[in-house]
């Protein structure tokens, strides 16, 4: 997936993420990624010592702009499919209440200062990018341009 893509390839030249065809969704999946590197920064930053106080301050402030951001973008993506009645909504909505579900967990254990969270959000936030964005949310891709919504 690396390079220069065909103008007919399903991954934007921007990144490795895939066209969903709404804008307003491929600019939010562009935003999550952006606090994924954001957060692949500050692991990387942490890699060899214990946070501070002033980094889980940090840590916290992060990983609540993306929790926020998640609920918004998963409100807003569920929303459009029922609006135009996706045909997969059901089992669309529960892959998002199961990430919300494992971001719970993280939660917890940033909440009791537990260091293990920085590989479980960080793997959690890129398979989310690469593998939910690329290929469950692409599948609506057709369905929403064939509805108008661009």
């Amino acid at each position: 997936m690396l390079g220069a893509k065909p103008a007919e390839s399903r991954v934007s030249p921007r990144c490795l993420l895939s066209d969903v065809g709404p804008a307003r969704l491929n600019q939010q999946h562009l935003r999550l990624a952006s606090y994924a590197v954001e957060f692949q920064q500050l692991v990387e930053e942490l890699a060899k010592r214990e946070p501070t106080h002033e980094d889980w301050k940090r840590i916290d402030a992060l990983y609540g702009r993306i929790s926020r951001f998640v609920a918004e973008h998963f409100r807003e993506e569920e929303e459009l499919m029922l609006l135009h009645q996706y045909p997969d909504y059901a089992s669309h909505k529960r892959l998002h209440e199961q990430f919300v579900a494992d971001m719970a967990r993280i939660q917890s254990q940033i909440n009791n200062r537990n260091v293990k969270f920085k590989g479980n959000l960080s793997t959690l936030l890129w398979n989310w990018l690469y593998g939910h964005i690329n290929e469950i949310d692409f599948r609506y891709r057709e369905f929403f341009l064939s509805k108008g919504v661009k």
